[in-house]
């Protein structure tokens, strides 16, 4: 994209347990929380080239791993994989120019 001149876009997937720990998932979350910081330096770095960094924060997305995963929890609260569609549709949009270094919680009907 640098080398391109023409800017660009770069939009990461954290996950919630990215902003706090959870019991047995210490990898996954300091892996996360790490994506997040990335997020943040590289949009320092990268905004005087005209490319925004920006990430998504899901919580638990409702996919068929994770039905199976957890077949007693209610995925009507999980965000559907459509809605991080949209979300990520408007960060690579122009509407989206001034936005960047933003870590954003997309969370469904879970806090």
């Amino acid at each position: 994209m640098v080398a391109g001149g023409k800017g660009g876009r770069i939009i990461n997937v954290g996950a919630k347990q990215g902003l706090s720990g959870a019991a047995n998932h210490a990898a996954y979350g300091a892996s996360k929380a790490a994506l997040l910081r990335l997020t943040e330096t590289l949009a320092l770095e990268l905004k005087p080239e005209g490319i925004n960094v920006n990430a998504i924060i899901p919580s638990i997305i409702d996919t068929t791993a994770n039905r199976n995963t957890l077949p007693n929890a209610d995925p009507g609260r999980w965000v559907h994989p459509n809605s991080l569609a949209g979300v990520m549709g408007f960060l690579a949009s122009d509407a989206a120019r001034d936005i960047s270094g933003a870590l954003i919680p997309v969370y469904g009907g879970t806090l």
